[in-house]
């Protein structure tokens, strides 16, 4: 998975929350854009956990990201 797309993902507007998949077979849920910080050199990023801590992730640790499917709005 490419920063580029992560990017995208979290720069999308209106930001809509995603979940990563990782190569050690946990997935990674993120609910705004606040919760990605990128670091300078492009290959790392910190993701803040629902619970107040944060993971350091490698851009190679990603296999796939993406969104649910659209919620139908309310009638």
């Amino acid at each position: 998975m490419t920063i580029k797309t992560l990017r995208e993902l979290r720069d999308t507007t209106p930001f809509r929350r995603f979940e990563m998949n990782l190569s050690d077979g946990h997935s990674i849920k993120v609910a705004t854009p606040d919760h990605v910080f990128f670091m300078p050199n492009n290959s790392e990023f910190l993701v803040v956990l629902p619970d107040g801590g944060f993971r350091s992730v490698d851009s190679d640790e990603v296999v796939s990201a993406g969104r649910g499917p659209l919620r139908p709005k309310a009638l």
